[in-house]
């Protein structure tokens, strides 16, 4: 699941984005489209230079497929081609995971100190602090499997409740001005929901130690949500909104 996820990231730009209300449903597609294609590119290629029984015993098939017709120095060209391409996944999710404490604390329900953006850069250079140190503890805590099991597990539940956000905003807030229209609605967003849970649950049945921790941070942030949204800064935060 982590292979497939990002399709989301690029909501947390939507304020950034020139007519987000055509771009960004373009971009999701375009890239959806792409990233399936060269998937099934990719599969092919494996299965045309090596035997199925080969793929299936692999645990670096892409090496062992370059390495059949272009040898060692290929295949080690191709770890250098990998880590290039990690490093642009990292950009992505630097980019676009710091405006979301960027604007819980705009809206007065996060640290204040994640709101500071940077005065010639214009990054939002407090959340990228925030979560620049969150991840150096978390990489301390674990191996990637564990670490990746444990953001799986956390993201699919928000995707869960963002389902469900959309249903019940659709029926409290009827007239809410909506640039986006959720095709096939209610049947899409409901069998998302569907698959979300039936994900989450899988993944704590298979990862129960790391997904109950995960778990347990998601739940300890909710009383500082609700803390945060009763203190008076949240108040003048939506006047200044409004």
């Amino acid at each position: 699941m982590w292979a497939y996820n990002g399709f989301n990231d690029l909501g947390d730009l939507g304020e950034e984005i020139r007519q987000p209300q055509k771009n960004i449903p373009r971009a999701i597609i375009l890239g959806l489209f792409s990233v399936g294609g060269l998937y099934v590119l990719t599969n092919v290629v494996y299965f045309h230079a090596l035997p199925f029984a080969q793929v299936a015993q692999s645990h670096h098939v892409a090496s062992d497929v370059v390495q059949s017709f272009a040898g060692s120095r290929g295949a080690t060209w191709l770890t250098v081609a990998m880590v290039i391409s990690a490093l642009g996944a990292l950009h992505v999710v630097v980019l676009t995971g710091a405006r979301v404490p960027y604007a819980m604390a705009r809206d007065g329900v996060f640290f204040q100190f994640a709101k500071r953006i940077h005065p010639s850069l214009r990054t939002p250079s407090g959340a990228l602090i925030f979560l620049g140190s969150l991840a150096v503890l978390l990489a301390l805590s674990g191996t990637f499997e564990e670490l990746y099991s444990l953001f799986v597990f956390a993201v699919w539940i928000f995707f869960a409740l963002t389902a469900i956000a959309v249903l019940r905003l659709r029926k409290k807030e009827p007239n809410l001005s909506r640039p986006y229209r959720t095709w096939g609605y209610p049947f899409t967003p409901l069998i998302f929901l569907v698959a979300a849970l039936a994900l989450t649950v899988n993944l704590w049945m298979v990862r129960p130690v790391r997904s109950s921790l995960g778990l347990a941070v998601i739940l300890a942030g909710i009383p500082f949500f609700y803390y945060w949204r009763k203190s008076p800064r949240t108040a003048a935060a939506a006047s200044e909104a409004g």
